[in-house]
């Protein structure tokens, strides 16, 4: 080692400069390839990462903006949620009375609520139930059944949800 010192140390001025120059150069090298270059990269990573997840948020945005209004959406629930009595529940109502003509003992549409009595056998009330959940009446909270030789007396209270 002290050869080498004393070979550097009687070049000339310039050639020294220019050994330093060149030690330094290759040091710089080595941090820049050790130590640079991984956070560098790492770097370069993150901002590929951090552009793919702002086109994420790009495209969240446009899925968002292309849906109704939160207020829309609730108006057009509480539209659904509403009861409607409408012409065809009455004619699919009045159709189930009808088919049961020889069963009906009174039946009164116009009264709140509406008021359905039939004589039916056990076997014929239970379809009735399945035939009043088709229309979109709700299916009778109350009733009475009254067994009389052999058959049901009933009597059907078809109110809506919202009846007290």
């Amino acid at each position: 080692m002290n050869e080498l010192l004393q070979r550097w140390l009687m070049l000339t001025l310039p050639l020294r400069m220019l050994g330093l120059l060149t030690l330094s150069l290759g040091l710089f090298a080595l941090t820049w390839i050790v130590l640079l270059r991984p956070q560098q990269q790492m770097r370069e990573a993150q901002a590929r990462q951090l552009e793919q997840m702002r086109q994420q948020q790009q495209q969240r945005l446009q899925q968002l903006a292309s849906l109704p209004a939160i207020d829309v959406l609730q108006s057009a629930i509480s539209l659904l949620q509403q009861p409607t009595k409408d012409a065809g529940t009455q004619q699919m109502l009045e159709r189930i009375v009808a088919a049961r003509g020889n069963q009906l003992e009174a039946w009164h549409p116009d009264s709140q609520p509406q008021q359905l009595q039939l004589r039916l056998a056990w076997p014929q009330f239970l379809p009735l139930f399945s035939e009043l959940a088709s229309t979109r009446l709700p299916v009778p909270q109350r009733f009475q059944l009254q067994a009389e030789q052999g058959v049901l007396n009933t009597q059907l209270w078809l109110e809506s949800d919202d009846a007290e």
